[in-house]
């Protein structure tokens, strides 16, 4: 079963003085090069966040098989908060591949036949060793899947760790859609409250952390020093439709 993704990269990292969480350099990588290796095997990635993420999605890209889509977009408002941020993603994805039917036809079809996949994995940018969570959540989704849940693991304190999790395409394009029809719309809206009515199975994968930076003590505690300057994009635009081994630019979504 094929798989597209989300990445919510779009923090203030109030805590860190600013400092994009996703730019932090971690073994080398940022962590946001991390969770796009997390992500190998997806098809389409859509990483949700500022123009400054452009220059590490461009690096990831060029190594990147070909066939996979990795965009850059923005959710809105800017720092919505992620269910904001996995509504861009779908949104930029379909606009994309020219799955959104404006007439509403395709909403009938299977994910496949509107360019989708069955499964998108909805993931944070900002975790230290994002790979075996995502492994463990596409794993659950394939052996057992259903178009109305969501695979949500749990830490090892009992807590749900819905930014690292999969959920059925179906099932998250009609919670997005019913809260954006809604008088609460989706900004600073939590990902746990999106998925309020979709089936929840819970996850216990053993040996897994969801360690991630929140502070600049998380971020010495794991080897990450503050970094100098961050790069940024020079004409401080977002990458736009990006397959794996080439490079461009725009803004989407």
């Amino acid at each position: 079963m094929n798989f597209d993704a989300v990445v919510v990269a779009g923090g203030r990292g109030s805590r860190l003085g600013g400092e994009p969480k996703p730019l932090l350099v971690h073994r080398g990588k940022t962590l946001l090069e991390h969770s796009l290796e997390a992500l190998a095997e997806a098809t389409r990635i859509a990483v949700v966040g500022p123009p400054e993420l452009s220059a590490a999605v461009s690096r990831f890209a060029a190594a990147a098989d070909p066939r996979q889509l990795i965009l850059l977009t923005r959710e809105h408002p800017a720092f919505g908060g992620p269910a904001a941020a996995v509504a861009a993603g779908l949104h930029a994805l379909a606009e994309d591949t020219g799955a959104a039917n404006a007439s509403g036809e395709s909403d009938d079809l299977e994910p496949e036949a509107r360019g989708e996949s069955p499964l998108t994995v909805v993931l944070a940018a900002d975790l230290l060793d994002p790979g075996p969570a995502v492994a463990g959540v596409v794993a659950a989704a394939r052996s057992g899947f259903d178009a109305g849940s969501a695979w949500v693991p749990v830490d090892a304190t009992g807590r749900l760790q819905p930014l690292s999790c999969a959920v059925a395409t179906d099932a998250l394009r009609a919670a997005v859609g019913a809260a954006e029809a809604g008088s609460g719309g989706l900004a600073h809206s939590s990902m746990m409250l999106l998925l309020a009515k979709v089936h929840i199975v819970r996850l216990a994968l053993d040996g897994i952390e969801f360690n991630d930076v929140d502070t600049w003590a998380d971020a010495g505690r794991h080897g990450i020093g503050r970094p100098e300057r961050n790069e940024r994009p020079a004409d401080g635009t977002a990458s736009g439709g990006t397959r794996g081994g080439t490079a461009g630019t725009g803004t989407v979504g």
